[in-house]
């Protein structure tokens, strides 16, 4: 089955490169970064609200929103079939006791994508919506785990709901995001639009002269690393093995995730680093440590615990989120808004 912590985590990594020495006192990018960059205007840009940029930026914001916190009208009645996604709540059990991998809750299944082991996916279907069922199954031999290899299993399952296609209103969902009223909501959104209006100007408006290769390789191996757990943990395969399959080498797979993944993200975030030198503002490690203990509550699993995290996300990437905060409202303080 699946573990908490998976391929997503890798695909959705925040990519965070190593700094030539500790002058600065960081984490990340320590040298001199004039080298590296030059910074084009990034205080008093001028911001039109009424734009069809800005509103191409809002309404973009708000898609993230419902997609990234499956805002969704959800069903809670009638049957499971074939092609739903269901949100379950599951615990699997060896001999009547739950074994490692096996308990999930709020997990989106799309029922007949074959994710699961056989029948897990197809005994919930005809299933009633809101309802518990257990299902007797049994893994494949050659499953890969010596505890579970041809295990016979009973899987509870509580069927949750189902997602629709249909977006549900800010309205309906502000609470579930935290705000106290759509208006505080529609707010956050306004601020957030004009922060990625700015960042884009500012992006545009500076040049990246030269990547840092100690930063490249160092992100090069972080990456790799991930992949290669993430695969053995949750797969049981290799990179190499993996790589086979799809038909792709080694070398250009490297090259894929430097020229897809590794220089964009240096493009994104040695700019922010260069105005957070030029404004002097810093980064503390007890800032950090805050952020990874926000993770860790969103988790809220007795399996992920702040080791988990910076193993998996690396402490680099929550520094590279409090610049990322940092210097998005300062251009938004000393922007124009009109």
């Amino acid at each position: 089955m699946k573990r908490i912590l998976s391929l997503v985590l890798v695909l959705g990594l925040i990519l965070s490169f190593a700094g030539c020495s500790k002058d600065k006192g960081r984490l990340l990018y320590n040298s001199d970064l004039d080298k590296y960059v030059t910074l084009g205007e990034y205080k008093g840009i001028a911001v039109d609200t009424s734009s069809d940029k800005y509103k191409e930026y809002y309404d973009s914001i708000i898609e993230q929103d419902v997609e990234n916190n499956k805002l969704y009208v959800k069903k809670t009645d009638g049957k499971v079939k074939k092609g739903d996604t269901a949100n379950i709540d599951y615990v699997g059990k060896k001999d009547g006791v739950a074994f490692e991998g096996g308990t999930a809750q709020g997990y989106d299944l799309e029922i007949g994508s074959n994710s699961f082991i056989d029948g897990f996916e197809d005994g919930l279907i005809g299933v009633a919506i809101g309802s518990t069922v257990d299902l007797n199954l049994k893994f494949p031999e050659n499953y890969g785990n010596e505890e579970l290899n041809g295990a016979k299993v009973v899987f509870t399952v509580k069927v949750n709901y189902v997602a629709t296609d249909e977006k549900m209103k800010p309205e309906d969902y502000y609470k579930d995001l935290g705000y106290k009223s759509v208006v505080e909501y529609n707010a956050n959104v306004k601020k957030r639009a004009i922060e990625l209006f700015l960042y884009n100007k500012v992006m545009e408006a500076s040049k990246v002269k030269e990547y840092p290769e100690e930063d490249i390789e160092y992100l090069k191996t972080e990456i790799f690393k991930n992949y290669e757990n993430t695969l053995k943990n949750n797969y049981n395969t290799t990179l190499d093995e993996y790589l086979q399959s799809m038909g792709q080498t080694k070398e250009q797979f490297e090259e894929s995730v430097i020229t897809e993944q590794i220089k964009p993200q240096i493009e994104q975030t040695i700019v922010l680093y260069a105005i957070l030198d030029n404004e002097k503002l810093s980064v503390t490690k007890e800032e950090i440590d805050k952020e990874i203990d926000i993770m860790v509550k969103q988790y809220n699993s007795p399996e992920v615990d702040a080791q988990t995290i910076k193993e998996y996300y690396g402490e680099y990437s929550f520094e590279n989120k409090i610049v990322n905060d940092k210097v998005l409202d300062l251009l938004y303080k000393n922007a124009k808004i009109s």
